[in-house]
């Protein structure tokens, strides 16, 4: 695929100059140009001119005065969020979603739509009906859309756009990126859905300033995205990541992906609604029952989430023991990466509040005792939105320019 640079639609931020300006501020959520010059290292009259540029775009606004103890009080400027739009698109293994986001990040348009047939021209309708959806919401808020960023489940080669294989839907070399800016004629940039979460968690939620990042996205598969060193590191073969197959039960249930024991098959949400179900079929679950009343095949993430909020034993059960084993794999993974953050999001999240306990407590037992002075295991700041916020973001990172790793706080 011949890609397409969101930059050839705006002059300005074709130099680095500029768009360094424009991560200072968007880091700052409102700056002086006094405090740029000092940060970025340019001269304050080089300041002058960008900020003036960057005004006269429409890019940045100055909204009143800062404070200061002696002298002139500096005019502050922050983003005109609103004057870029790009859309991020997440193709899950049982839905599609998509946002219209700004410069911040923040979502001014949402679409979801559940995936009920996974046979490829089916799925690409899906996937059409979310992008002409929420173009035409763009559209009629009067924002112009620069790009579309795709998140997809499985292995994806990035640099080309493929889907190189999607165990759900079954797709193998699939040029999605491709396929999507032929019909659109903009610009597409893709990637794995775990890698586009962890890219938007340290671009806009709880990864921000962090050098190194492991965010783990919990649904009915398990993967992760991994920021070293302020980089996303998609290894080799663009599978860098891969912690749902871990083995963390030797001998356990036989994975999709032909070995025992995954953690996939023990913390996925798919293997937690399969130990509940068998539970309510052997009648060892009586309190879950009126959660699926009659059919334990009628336990579903929904069903188990209520019975979960409304403190039901079984429920608190099924997660804690997923919850040990997560955290069993997640201790192998910090280990060798010594990450200073841990995010956890996917659709584990209504349920997070429930789970981090006992994660929290088998990694303090299993981490080596140095590689925890600094690591916090958290959320993911971005909620349910980081996979189609972190998918939109393939855009806006082109759009940014970031100090250095170095220069970053390492908490």
């Amino acid at each position: 695929m011949s890609v397409v640079d969101v930059r050839e639609k705006i002059p300005i931020l074709k130099e680095n100059s500029p768009r360094l300006v424009l991560g200072h501020i968007m880091r700052a959520g409102s700056i002086s140009r006094a405090d740029i010059a000092r940060q970025t290292g340019l001269h304050r009259s080089t300041i002058t001119r960008i900020v003036s540029a960057l005004l006269a775009e429409g890019f940045v606004e100055e909204v009143g005065e800062g404070d200061i103890e002696l002298g002139r009080r500096p005019v502050m400027l922050q983003l005109a969020a609103d004057s870029v739009h790009v859309i991020g698109i997440a193709i899950e293994s049982t839905f599609v979603a998509g946002v219209v986001a700004n410069l911040n990040a923040q979502i001014r348009e949402k679409v979801q739509v559940p995936l009920q047939d996974s046979s490829r021209d089916a799925v690409m309708d899906n996937v059409y009906f979310v992008i002409d959806s929420l173009l035409e919401g763009a559209r009629k808020q009067g924002f112009s859309v620069l790009g579309i960023g795709v998140a997809m489940h499985g292995i994806v080669n990035s640099d080309q756009g493929i889907s190189v294989f999607a165990p759900a839907i079954e797709w193998r070399d699939e040029p999605l990126a491709a396929n999507i800016q032929s019909r659109y004629r903009l610009p597409v940039r893709m990637e794995n859905n775990a890698n586009a979460m962890a890219l938007g968690e340290w671009w806009f939620g709880n990864g921000q300033t962090v050098e190194n990042v492991l965010a783990v996205k919990v649904g009915s598969t398990i993967g992760s995205g991994v920021i070293l060193g302020g980089r996303l590191f998609p290894g080799t073969d663009y599978s860098a990541g891969e912690i749902g197959h871990l083995t963390v039960l030797p001998g356990g249930p036989r994975c999709k992906c032909g070995n025992l024991g995954c953690l996939e098959t023990v913390a996925s949400t798919d293997a937690i609604l399969k130990r509940g179900r068998e539970l309510l079929q052997k009648g060892e679950a009586p309190s879950l029952m009126e959660y699926a009343p009659g059919e334990p095949g009628r336990l579903n993430f929904q069903s188990l989430y209520q019975a979960t909020l409304a403190h039901d034993p079984i429920a608190l059960r099924l997660w804690e023991e997923g919850a040990a084993y997560l955290g069993l794999a997640l201790s192998y993974t910090i280990n060798i990466l010594n990450p200073a953050k841990v995010l956890i999001g996917g659709d584990i999240f209504p349920v997070l509040d429930y789970i981090l306990p006992k994660v929290r407590e088998t990694v303090g037992i299993q981490v080596i005792q140095t590689l925890k002075n600094h690591l916090r295991l958290e959320p993911v700041g971005l909620g349910q939105d980081s996979v189609t916020i972190g998918a939109a973001t393939l855009l806006l990172q082109d759009i940014f320019e970031l100090p250095k790793a170095n220069g970053w706080d390492r908490t």
